[in-house]
């Protein structure tokens, strides 16, 4: 049975997945500082550690995505634009549990399978980014209707959106090659 590429690069003893599912919320949390500040959904870069966390750690990456989101909502000041439960009732929450869902999604196809199959990576770091905007843009078009939740909650991001998607395939695949060539040596 293969492994994820962490477990490839730092083993599988529990403190190596304990580290592993903090710094996944440390890069969340960072990731969510380097913003554009757009209205009402804010240009980050959690998406991109989103894909990144989820396909290389597995279910670590999924653990570290919802710790992320629990201890925002719980007060943490770790979000784009702060933290607390009334973020809940934010427009911008829907990408939040979007990105919780992709992460699972992501992490139960590459939970187990170091996989070199660069279609199957990109398809799902695709169907994750069309989650994150699915959940985001319904909860979003909840408080500014669908037609202007598509306008300011996706066409301002589709550029940067696909940047980052091919920008976490190429780092994803590259630590895969990386991880196989050693295994293989």
């Amino acid at each position: 049975m293969s492994r994820t590429i962490s477990e490839n690069i730092f083993g599988t003893h529990f403190f190596s997945k304990y580290y592993l599912t903090i710094l996944g919320v440390i890069l969340l949390t960072v990731s969510s500082k380097i913003s554009i500040p757009f209205y009402p959904v804010p240009m980050t870069l959690q998406t991109l550690v989103v894909y990144f966390i989820a396909a290389s750690m597995g279910m670590v990456g999924f653990y570290s995505t919802f710790i992320y989101v629990v201890l925002g909502t719980l007060g943490l000041p770790i979000f784009a634009n702060g933290g607390g439960i009334g973020y809940i009732f934010s427009p911008t929450f829907g990408f939040l549990y979007g990105m919780v869902v992709a992460a699972f999604f992501i992490s139960f196809i590459f939970n187990k399978e170091v996989s070199t199959n660069l279609i199957k990576l990109s398809l799902t770091i695709f169907i994750g980014a069309l989650i994150i905007f699915l959940c985001g843009l319904s909860h979003l078009s909840f408080f500014i209707g669908f037609e202007q939740a598509v306008t300011v909650g996706l066409i301002p991001f589709l550029y940067s959106e696909f940047l980052k998607i091919l920008l976490a395939i190429a780092i994803i695949f590259g630590l895969i090659q990386r991880v196989n060539s050693k295994n293989h040596k």
